[in-house]
């Protein structure tokens, strides 16, 4: 029965572990949908407010409040965006690019929005800092140059 109990532990445990990691696949993937949905009413917003301006610039008139709500909008959903990524962060290993500070992974050696050089991992300043002995080669031996032999040797 002890052996049966240990078995049936690993699996109540595995069960949960499982159970827990689909749940942050969900939570990530709620997450990574709200970021789009704000980014798509972003791009929503900016074709309305380009068309406010043109029509007001076409009818010589001046912008009016409605712009300036889509506006006060587009910062609020840009703010948004940014607390998604945080909680994105907690799900993946990703780093904050020290130029621009978006949100990289982690194994990136360079940013793609900026191009800055990010961090380099400890581990490996360390292993680039250390010298490694490297033993001496030798030379081989010159070859000695053969005789070679002369008429009046051969006697």
């Amino acid at each position: 029965m002890d052996f049966l109990e240990k078995v049936k532990n690993a699996v109540g445990s595995a069960a949960q572990t499982v159970g827990k990691k689909s749940g942050e696949v969900v939570e990530f993937s709620k997450i990574k949908y709200a970021m789009f949905e704000a980014k798509g009413e972003i791009k929503d917003l900016k074709e309305e407010i380009g068309g406010a301006v043109y029509d007001s610039y076409k009818n010589n008139t001046p912008l009016d409040e409605i712009v300036k709500e889509k506006c006060a909008r587009i910062d609020e959903l840009t703010k948004q965006i940014g607390e998604y990524e945080k909680q994105l962060d907690n799900y993946k290993s990703m780093v904050k690019c020290p130029q621009c500070g978006k949100s990289v992974k982690d194994d990136y050696n360079f940013c793609p929005e900026c191009g800055a050089k990010l961090a380099v991992d400890k581990e490996a300043e360390v292993g680039a800092e250390q010298e490694y002995y490297t033993p001496p080669q030798s030379e081989p031996e010159p070859a000695a140059e053969p005789e070679i032999p002369t008429e009046g040797a051969a006697e």
